[in-house]
């Protein structure tokens, strides 16, 4: 059974019951979730049992923020097979951009999630962020397990130095020659090299 991670934003009861839906509609396809809200640990709980320890309130606040940065990563790296990253906001909730990105990184299967038109680009999202998922966003809750086994069957660990190679041809373009046209022309011909069978 696929372990899904579930990145999202988290900061008010809406967020949460997102991130609840979405793990819930997982679940009943068959997967395994770890939701943070849910099996993560709950920093308005634990500080006071900090406290009550003998830690300050900046001790607590600082062993806290550590667990949970150490816990989720453990998590996204180790536990979890597949990454669903809700980018749902005017803006990616950063917390959410770094789970995505420490995916992408490690070579694990991310889908991005997002049903909000809202966006800083024009209806467009940053690239930077987009190009963690392959420049393909789901807008459909239940499509999401389908997207998951898509995603899963088509991905490479090797996406990361394919990325890197391709940024050193453009990079070594780029270096030999200012012309638009000479580059949007290397351009168009490695993506028709990368679409022939």
């Amino acid at each position: 059974m696929l372990r899904v991670y579930c990145a999202g934003p988290l900061f008010n009861a809406g967020e949460r019951a997102e991130m609840d839906s979405i793990a819930s509609v997982l679940e009943q396809s068959g997967f395994a979730t770890f939701l943070p809200h849910r099996d993560g640990l709950e920093f308005a709980q634990l500080k006071p049992a900090l406290e009550q320890c003998g830690a300050s309130p900046n001790e607590a606040v600082s062993m806290l923020n550590e667990a949970i940065f150490a816990l989720d990563t453990y998590q996204l790296l180790r536990r979890c097979d597949v990454i669903v990253a809700n980018l749902n906001g005017r803006v990616p909730d950063e917390g959410t951009v770094v789970e995505a990105t420490l995916a992408w990184h490690s070579g694990k299967p991310l889908i991005l999630f997002k049903t909000d038109v809202r966006s800083m680009l024009n209806g467009s999202d940053n690239p930077m962020v987009t190009g963690l998922g392959d420049f393909e966003t789901i807008d459909d809750l239940s499509a999401l397990p389908a997207a998951i086994g898509r995603v899963v069957a088509r991905h490479s660990s090797e996406k990361v130095t394919e990325t890197l190679d391709l940024g050193a041809s453009i990079a070594s373009l780029r270096a030999d020659s200012d012309s638009v046209s000479a580059l949007a022309a290397t351009l168009y011909q490695i993506r028709f090299q990368e679409r022939k069978p």
